[in-house]
């Protein structure tokens, strides 16, 4: 698999509950599949910090 990169994003700032729900739809997707799925947020980097 090929390694992606994503210049103008970055890793996303999330809340707790935003990381259960994510969690919640890694297992869910996981389930219906024979893969392993791992889910990442990210966010628009801030341009001012270039």
């Amino acid at each position: 698999m090929e390694s992606k990169m994503f210049p103008d994003y970055e890793i996303a700032e999330i809340t707790n509950k935003d990381q259960v729900e994510i969690t919640k739809l890694e297992k869910a997707i996981t389930s219906e599949s024979t893969k392993n799925i791992v889910l990442i947020a990210y966010q628009p980097k801030d341009k001012a910090e270039d």
